[in-house]
């Protein structure tokens, strides 16, 4: 447990110390802005790149592991739409703890996968990213679509449209793709070219965390507290033992299950907040539910995996 803690605890230290940063040195909204775009379109999709083109895309341990998540996300999911259904929740915050139970920080999963796992873990953790950003993109702009039908910011083919951008073009989906493409085919970088996407790679994960930080806003309405602290116990605690559930009854073992159980001990991605404020949703609220499920997590993502793993 100690040695988990201590793996996990610089990651949001940096954090921590991107928010004093952004407070009281850089307090440009323009420099975060830019260094997120450098962050999303440059560093990360290295790692992504780096790594995926690493995967043995044969592994039917590497396919049970995705099968497995997606299944248990989508059972939270389903469950979630059973308890809106059955006591009325507000349509509108529906939308809001829907995301913030679902979606993934992708810089936390990194940071805190390569502090754990190491190259190795980095490796599983850049091939499964791309299943699930596609699949929690395409839940969450269903259930704005399902549920927020009369928003005049909403339409079904504007949903739609988002829907085949936030795919098609996101650079995370892309570069994993084109790393299978170089594992699939056997095409080797160069000497040059590979140190330089490791140099890349290596300066990301820091300052994803300083962009994590950075977006940490604390400040939540009395009104829904109560919903913030019920969409991080589903998003910190109940998936991540559905999660190891159903991939210890698919018989998924060793490395690619801890990287699993780690994916689903995550708090909720910064994006949700975009998201949201796009298609009517509660941004304020959304971003709330966002900082204190990352707060959570520090220790939450220490307990269930020194707990599951």
């Amino acid at each position: 447990m100690n040695e988990i803690f201590y793996n996990v605890l610089p990651i949001f230290v940096i954090a921590l110390l991107g928010s004093v940063i952004r407070r009281k040195w850089l307090t440009s909204d323009e420099f975060w802005r830019s260094l997120e775009k450098l962050s999303f379109y440059i560093l990360y999709p290295t790692v992504l790149f780096e790594h995926s083109s690493k995967i043995d895309l044969s592994s039917s341990n590497f396919f049970n592991l995705i099968i497995g998540l997606i299944v248990a996300n989508l059972a939270i999911c389903l469950g979630l739409v059973i308890y809106q259904y059955r006591y009325n929740f507000d349509k509108v915050q529906f939308t809001t703890v829907f995301q913030g139970a679902t979606r993934y920080n992708s810089y936390i999963f990194f940071a805190v996968g390569a502090a754990l796992f190491g190259d190795d873990g980095l490796t599983i953790l850049a091939s499964i990213s791309p299943y699930l950003l596609i699949l929690t993109n395409i839940t969450s702009i269903t259930v704005f679509c399902a549920y927020l039908p009369k928003n005049d910011s909403l339409s079904v083919s504007k949903a739609i449209i988002l829907l085949v951008k936030s795919i098609t073009i996101n650079p995370f989906i892309l570069a994993s793709l084109l790393g299978f493409m170089c594992s699939y085919l056997k095409i080797e970088l160069n000497n040059g070219m590979f140190n330089t996407v490791k140099t890349l790679s290596d300066s990301a994960f820091a300052i994803g965390m300083l962009i994590v930080g950075a977006s940490i806003k604390i400040k939540v309405s009395p009104l829904y507290l109560n919903q913030v602290m019920y969409t991080s116990l589903v998003k910190l605690v109940i998936l991540p033992i559905t999660t190891y559930i159903i991939l210890t009854m698919m018989s998924v073992t060793g490395l690619e299950k801890s990287v699993g159980i780690l994916i689903s001990c995550l708090p909720c991605a910064s994006s949700s907040y975009i998201l949201s404020r796009q298609l009517g949703g509660d941004p304020d609220t959304m971003s709330s539910t966002i900082t204190f499920s990352t707060i959570f997590s520090i220790l939450s993502i220490s307990l269930m995996v020194c707990i599951l793993i």
